[in-house]
């Protein structure tokens, strides 16, 4: 069973594969802003799940046949929640230690925060935080 054991908050917008096991140069991807999305522990892997916008980079399927190109990213109408890849306690701390999730680096993407004690009631089933537009 998932625990709820902290956040990871996304602190630049962000592109992500929707499905995280998919690394196909077409695998669908969502565009991700920056937000604070709830972190699981999962019997030792750690995930969290995010919510973002279909992104509409290349091919974009318009239907009966037509599509139109898209050359760069490009969030569409269509909001999708989705997690993010599975790490093993190994991973955790290996992705803990580059520069994407260190505190002050000049590469830093994420800022993940691990709850003492019992987590916070959750408001719903992904409780989101975006600057400007309150809680989702």
């Amino acid at each position: 069973m998932s625990t709820r054991i902290g956040t990871v908050q996304i602190l630049r917008d962000r592109i992500y594969s929707l499905d995280p096991e998919n690394h196909a140069l077409t695998a669908t991807t969502v565009l991700v802003a920056p937000g604070t999305f709830d972190l699981y522990d999962d019997d030792g892997a750690r995930f969290w799940l995010m919510r973002g916008r279909l992104n509409k980079r290349g091919t974009w399927r318009m239907g009966d046949g037509l599509f139109a190109l898209y050359q760069w990213d490009e969030p569409s109408d269509v909001e999708v929640t989705f997690p993010s890849r599975r790490f093993g306690p190994d991973e955790w701390t290996e992705m803990l230690s580059t520069p994407s999730a260190t505190e002050g680096a000049d590469g830093q993407r994420i800022r993940v925060t691990i709850y003492e004690g019992d987590a916070p009631e959750l408001q719903g089933p992904v409780a989101v935080q975006q600057p400007g537009r309150g809680a989702s």
